[in-house]
This record gives C-alpha cells, structure tokens and sequence, in this order.
C-alpha cells in the first residue's frame, strides 16, 4: 500500500478518537496522529528512518477495519 494509497483510505472514514495501538500504547487524538504521521511520510518517503510512521498507520487501519468488522457482526 502505498502513501497516497493510505491518504486515501483515511480521508475518507470516521477515526476514533482513542485506540489501544499495542498494550500500553494509547493514541489519545488518532485522527492527528494519523494528519501527522502521513505527513511525515509525504516529506520523506517511506524510507528506513520513517518506516516506523508507515508501520503505525497500517496498524492503526487494521484496527479499525476490525473495529468495523466486529460492529457489522453484532
């Protein structure tokens, strides 16, 4: 996936305003973590160093099409 991939995934959905993105690791505002870590990503790439910031919004659109997932089957 690529960023402008992600860019338009996240643009076009509800974030929650908190998520539990490993144990003990709680984002309190997912939709600015989410503006600012594309935004990284769009400065500078996807290389080693920023690697990190892919990898978090990748997990975090994981969690959230679980999140939407499990609510459809309730």
């Amino acid at each position: 996936m690529t960023v402008s991939d992600l860019e338009d995934y996240f643009s076009g959905i509800n974030l929650p305003q908190t998520l539990e993105l490993y144990p003990g690791t709680i984002l309190n505002d997912v939709p600015h973590c989410v503006d600012t870590h594309l935004n990284v990503l769009r400065i500078y790439g996807n290389v080693r160093p920023y690697e990190c910031f892919y990898d978090r919004l990748i997990k975090i659109k994981d969690m959230v099409e679980q999140e939407q997932e499990n609510s459809e089957e309730s």
